[in-house]
């Protein structure tokens, strides 16, 4: 029996950023690869400041710069 009261609600996650992303059909990479790279710019700057969105586009960049060298 289901106990009408109680409802699970799951938390959004702070670090996701769906629906900010628009994938582009040229690319091949996931947003984790993005995150996973924004994050390592993050710590090439010793973790200093709150530039994620900078992070973000650059690792955008970055990537695509990768697929469309090859």
């Amino acid at each position: 029996m289901v106990n009408p009261k109680v409802q699970a609600v799951q938390k959004p996650d702070p670090f996701r950023q769906e629906g900010t992303f628009q994938k582009d059909p040229a690319s091949t990479f996931s947003q984790d690869e993005i995150r996973a790279r924004a994050y390592q710019i993050y710590e090439s700057r010793d973790r200093t400041g709150n530039h994620a969105d900078e992070d973000w586009s650059q690792a955008e960049t970055e990537l695509m710069k990768l697929v469309h060298a090859k």
